[in-house]
């Protein structure tokens, strides 16, 4: 990958570089496709924390919530292999998760968030956040907050090893597997655990705002789901080398912004790779509207499909701390955001409103 930047785009790579001329980034990448080819591919700034590496085209960051899309294209391959189905409880593979009122529970109501377990119990704040047998056994003799697919609450850090626990006991491959086969065939970097030989193109995660995290930690609900078990929101966790080899699917994702852009881009398409990879059927369910209200982790209204944010007719996801992707149906436009400075959205906000005004002028 090089720095590409399309005729009329030039205002985009102002705002761009003016933000690690203010001090707003300090490692990032931004990518923009339409059509099948990019119009936009810029990265600046370092890739650690010591101010040694600058930030190359292939670098790679952890991405936080961004990465739930491609957790549920796991389950969605899995059901499309008829290791598993959408809509039968999932004690029909798992049995054991069905005490303490879950018989009901769907791998549906567990990819739009309707499942009631949006946050690990007290039990576990202090245990290895790597330890997903431990995690998985809590959520297993957890009483959900809600009736199956009544509520909606985001699956802040529960959502990989709900589909996980599911994977396993129908005998899927696991979301790692599932992920890195996908991107084998897509031809980019989505990696839920990176390999030994790519450890030195991660970048470190740093803490910009506090901001960041602030409004939800503020809020009962939110701020357990997020801080249990401890560690998920430290990037003296997240930039060790084993939580990079590790997977923890509901946060864990490693990508670039180009990854996500090139995705987002094909998302959309009928004679896509994705659309090939799960079927036309599991395609439309996966950009499907399914849970649509009140979602009680980010107290404000959202639409889900089985993975995805669909509010508005596009399609995308954000994470925690400034990277996100998505694709806007009305300009025809994906773009992505990928950075290690961890802050608000302010920064991808200033970017998308430069790429409109571009593309609107095409």
């Amino acid at each position: 990958m090089t720095s590409t930047l399309a005729a009329g785009f030039d205002n985009v790579r102002e705002v761009f570089f003016d933000l690690f001329r203010t001090g707003e980034e300090i490692g990032a990448s931004v990518s923009v496709w339409r059509d099948g080819r990019p119009l936009v591919e810029l990265h600046a700034g370092w890739q650690d924390a010591g101010r040694q590496r600058p930030w190359c085209a292939d670098t790679l960051a952890m991405t936080y919530s961004t990465g739930k899309p491609f957790a549920a294209l796991a389950a969605l391959k899995a059901v499309e292999l008829r290791h598993l189905t959408l809509d039968a409880p999932i004690t029909r593979w798992w049995p054991e998760f069905g005490q303490h009122n879950k018989s009901s529970t769907t791998l549906r109501h567990i990819l739009s968030h309707t499942a009631g377990l949006p946050a690990f119990s007290e039990g576990v704040r202090t245990a290895d956040p790597l330890d997903s047998a431990r995690l998985i056994a809590d959520l297993v003799s957890q009483e959900p907050l809600w009736a199956p697919g009544q509520v909606i609450a985001e699956h802040a850090l529960t959502y990989g090893h709900l589909i996980e626990g599911a994977l396993a006991a129908g005998s899927a491959d696991d979301v790692r597997t599932a992920v890195a086969e996908f991107a084998r065939e897509f031809g980019a970097d989505f990696w839920f655990g990176v390999p030994e030989e790519l450890l030195g193109r991660v970048a470190d995660l740093e803490i910009m705002d506090k901001a960041w995290v602030g409004e939800y930690l503020q809020r009962d609900l939110s701020c357990r789901a997020l801080t249990i078990p401890t560690g998920r929101l430290d990037p003296r966790h997240t930039n060790t080398a084993a939580s990079r080899r590790a997977t923890f699917p509901a946060d864990g994702l490693i990508t670039n912004a180009s990854s996500l852009a090139r995705f987002y881009d094909d998302l959309p398409r009928r004679d896509g790779t994705l659309a090939e990879y799960l079927g036309p059927q599991l395609h439309e369910e996966f950009m499907k509207p399914q849970a649509t209200g009140f979602d009680h982790f980010l107290e404000s209204s959202a639409s889900w499909s089985l993975g995805l944010r669909v509010d508005g007719g596009g399609f995308g996801m954000g994470g925690i701390g400034g990277s996100c992707a998505w694709y806007d149906p009305g300009l025809e436009y994906s773009m992505a955001y990928v950075t290690r400075g961890l802050g608000t959205f302010d920064r991808v906000d200033a970017l998308a409103t430069a790429v409109e005004n571009a593309i609107g002028g095409l």
